[in-house]
């Protein structure tokens, strides 16, 4: 059997979805998985232990049994190019954009209130007729020979600390990564980022806590493994914090202008605080893309 995950972006979204693969792996051992993801994220997926091929958009072939989990237009477009017997998606109740229903032949809809994880799973099983529950295991992505130095220079138990989003709404500034630094890190603490702005308010912080240092910046494989030999990672709804729940690390997620009972990592400690201007929401706050004043983040820490 042939069998296809179309899941092109984002990051975060990407790894919400392992637990499919896992899922697949156990059910049907000896089939092809393969995933269709943007170029800018083949790394991660080449890195998973139960993919098989990483392919781009611009790629094609014939599947038995394919899975778009992105759920837009550009996944509908993407799945009229790809040859395939059987095409499942998500039905017009819970799709992100509704001509997405006209390119697959299954739809299913999952209950309201579950983990954004637990959407994709059910979509899944429900295909195959399974209601059995199933909890993914700890992951531990491929490494390359550099990549495996890299990690085997970072000290082991300390507290990992990831900077930021690419939503400046979602971030936190600096006296709140003191206060909340103070009361739940302990030393030694490492910081690690991915954008120049992260890197620099990394190095106040790195200032301020003594004993504490930046991280080169790591490849996906990399970070995954050194968030697995930490002692706790502490970050806000972002790619890095979803990639720690990939493994069996204590996690501490910060959570404003989206829900951390939809997207927190299964079993993480989360801290979130009701939007300060009444905003209530399921997943995303409504404003998310649109709110300049990140007042959420402020006052998210309240709750320490």
């Amino acid at each position: 059997m042939k069998i296809l995950i179309l899941k092109i972006s984002s990051l975060g979204d990407i790894v919400h979805t392992f637990p499919v693969v896992s899922y697949l792996r156990k059910r049907f051992p000896g089939a092809e998985i393969d995933w269709m993801v943007k170029k800018p994220y083949l790394g991660l997926i080449e890195a998973h232990p139960e993919v098989d091929l990483a392919i781009t958009p611009n790629q094609g072939g014939e599947y038995d049994l394919i899975f778009d989990l992105q759920g837009n237009i550009k996944s509908g477009f993407l799945l009229n190019k790809i040859r395939g017997s059987t095409k499942v998606g998500f039905g017009l109740k819970s799709v992100s954009e509704w001509p997405n229903a006209l390119f697959t032949s299954r739809r299913f809809n999952p209950p309201r209130g579950k983990n954004i994880r637990e959407d994709y799973l059910f979509l899944v099983q429900n295909y195959f007729g399974d209601t059995t529950p199933f909890q993914a295991q700890p992951l531990v992505l491929k490494l390359g020979v550099s990549e495996r130095r890299e990690v085997e220079r970072v000290q082991a138990g300390a507290t990992l600390v990831c900077m930021g989003s690419r939503w400046p709404n979602k971030q936190l500034k600096e006296a709140e990564w003191i206060a909340l630094l103070e009361q739940r890190a302990s030393a030694p603490i490492l910081f690690v980022w991915g954008t120049e702005e992260e890197k620099k308010q990394a190095e106040q912080l790195a200032v301020y806590f003594k004993g504490s240092r930046l991280l080169e910046k790591l490849s996906f494989p990399a970070l995954q493994h050194v968030m697995a030999k930490s002692r706790l990672v502490i970050g806000v709804d972002s790619f890095p914090l979803h990639l720690a729940g990939t493994t069996s690390v204590p996690i501490l997620g910060i959570f404003g202008p989206s829900s951390a009972e939809k997207y927190a990592p299964l079993g993480s400690e989360k801290i979130q605080r009701a939007c300060p201007y009444g905003l209530t929401f399921e997943k995303r706050c409504p404003k998310l893309r649109r709110c300049k004043t990140g007042a959420c983040m402020d006052v998210a820490l309240e709750n320490l």
